[in-house]
């Protein structure tokens, strides 16, 4: 009976902790940048761009950066016309804020994306953690 009895008392202690972690994880915000380039699939361009944008990770405030190409799809839903997405995260508003006004964000902006790019569109959103 005691071989019983020690998991669900294990079990019935740790269940609320870890319903309370997950339900006080703290919201943060989401940047998804998509990028059309001048030149449509060229893979020196988006290589460039690519390279440039990892870099934003060592900006203060940027939590996750994850860039890459999209997936080519059939689906009609699905908008694979980019040439290259970027999703960073930050834990508030006021680090996006500082991100977008830092010097490395600048300087690939005006010297590589600007350049390079015809087109971006931009989404922010709050992920709620859950």
């Amino acid at each position: 009976m005691f071989k019983l009895f020690l998991p669900l008392l294990l079990a019935l202690l740790l269940w609320p902790v870890g319903s309370v972690l997950a339900s006080d994880a703290e919201p943060r915000l989401v940047h998804v940048v998509l990028v059309w380039l001048n030149e449509p699939g060229n893979k020196d361009h988006r290589a460039q761009i690519i390279t440039a944008t990892r870099g934003f990770s060592s900006i203060p405030g940027v939590e996750e950066v994850s860039v890459g190409e999209p997936v080519p799809s059939q689906r009609s839903v699905v908008d694979d016309s980019f040439d290259i997405g970027l999703y960073i995260t930050f834990s508030s508003k006021e680090a996006l804020e500082a991100y977008l006004v830092h010097p490395r964000h600048k300087t690939v902006q005006r010297s590589i994306l600007h350049p390079l790019a015809k087109k971006a569109v931009i989404y922010d959103f709050w992920d709620d953690g859950k």
